[in-house]
C-alpha cells in the first residue's frame, strides 16, 4: 500500500514538473480564489465586529421639558422598563448633562462664554433607551410618541449610529455578494486551467496508462495520480495564501486597525489560523480534484 502511494505521489509530481508553467498558472488562479476566499471569513468578522460595536452605541434620547419634576421622569422611565423589547434606560439628570457638556466643551471659549451669560443651566432631563435589537427602536420610538406622557417631552432623538449599522449591513452584504461572484469567476478560471493541465498529463502518460491497464490496473489506480496531481496545486495554493495573508496583515493589519479601532483582524486572523487555514485547503483541495476528475472523465478512456 505504501509503495502504491509512492508512486502515486511521485507520479503526480513529474506530471506537475511536466507541465510546469500550466501547473503554475493553475496554482496562480487557486491562490487568487482562496486569497478572495479568505478575506470573505475576515471581512464577515470585521462587519460583524463594527456592527455590534455601532450597535451597542446606539440608543433612543428622549428629551423632557424644564418644568417637569425628576419624580415624574423616574416613574416614565419604570413604565417604560415595562417594555420587553428594551434592556435598560439610563437617567440623566439636567445637572449632569451639564456637566457632560461642560466637559466636551471646555477648550471652545464661545461655547463658556456663553453658558455663563445664560446664568441658568438650558439643557434638559433625559433618558437614554437602549433596545435588545436595532430594529426594536422604530417600534419604541412610535410606542413613546403615542404615550400618556408624549406633552412633557422636547424631543424623542434616535441616535445616529442608526443609519450607520444600516450602511454597514447593507456593505457587507454587497461586498459579500461581490466576493462571491468574484470567487466564482476564478473557480471556473482554476478549474479550466486545471483541466487542460490534467488533459496534457494524461496524454504525456497515455502509452503507459495503456500498459497499466493491460497488466489489470483498476480504474481509481489510474485515476490516483491525476487526482493526487489536483489536490497538490490545491495544497500548495492554500500555502501560498497563507504566506500572502501572513503578509498583509503584517504590512497593512495595523494602519487598517487604527483606522477602524476595535476591528481586531490581525487577533482574529491569527486566533482562527488552523480554522481559516483548514477551510481554504479544502476548498483548493476540492478544486484541484474536481477539475481533474472532470479531465478524466473527458479525455481518459477507461
Amino acid at each position: 500500500m505504501i509503495a502504491i502511494l509512492k508512486r502515486m505521489f511521485k507520479t503526480a509530481w513529474q506530471g506537475m514538473k511536466r507541465n510546469n508553467w500550466l501547473s503554475i498558472a493553475c496554482i496562480v488562479m487557486m491562490t487568487l480564489s482562496l486569497l478572495i476566499f479568505s478575506s470573505i471569513l475576515i471581512f464577515n468578522h470585521a462587519a460583524n465586529t463594527l456592527v455590534n460595536t455601532l450597535q451597542e452605541k446606539m440608543d433612543i434620547s428622549i428629551y423632557f421639558k424644564t418644568d417637569v419634576p425628576e419624580e415624574d421622569i423616574l416613574k416614565i422611565r419604570d413604565e417604560l422598563l415595562s417594555d420587553e423589547t428594551i434592556v435598560k434606560i439610563n437617567y440623566v439628570s439636567k445637572e449632569e448633562a451639564l456637566k457632560a457638556f461642560e466637559e466636551r466643551s471646555k477648550y471652545n471659549p464661545t461655547i463658556q462664554k456663553a453658558l455663563d451669560e445664560l446664568g441658568e443651566n438650558p439643557l434638559a432631563a433625559s433618558l437614554n433607551i437602549k433596545a435588545k435589537k436595532t430594529e426594536d427602536y422604530n417600534t419604541i420610538i412610535e410606542s413613546v410618541n403615542n404615550s400618556s406622557f408624549k406633552d412633557k417631552l422636547i424631543t424623542v432623538d434616535l441616535a445616529e449610529n442608526q443609519k450607520v449599522v444600516s450602511r454597514v449591513d447593507a456593505l457587507a452584504r454587497a461586498v459579500k455578494i461581490g466576493s462571491l461572484f468574484a470567487i466564482s469567476i476564478l473557480a471556473c478560471l482554476s478549474f479550466i486551467i486545471g483541466f487542460n493541465t490534467i488533459r496534457m498529463a494524461i496524454y504525456s502518460l497515455k502509452e503507459e496508462i495503456e500498459i497499466m491497464k493491460l497488466v489489470g490496473a483498476s480504474n481509481w489506480f489510474v485515476r490516483g495520480p491525476f487526482l493526487l496531481e489536483g489536490a497538490l496545486q490545491g495544497f500548495i495554493a492554500s500555502i501560498s495564501t497563507t504566506v500572502i495573508f501572513s503578509l498583509l496583515l503584517l504590512v497593512f493589519g495595523g494602519r487598517i486597525e487604527n483606522f477602524v479601532p476595535g476591528i481586531g483582524l490581525s487577533v482574529y486572523f491569527w486566533s482562527h489560523f488552523w480554522f481559516i487555514f483548514f477551510l481554504q485547503t479544502a476548498f483548493g483541495i476540492f478544486l484541484g480534484i474536481i477539475s481533474s476528475f472532470w479531465a478524466l472523465n473527458h479525455y481518459l478512456e477507461i
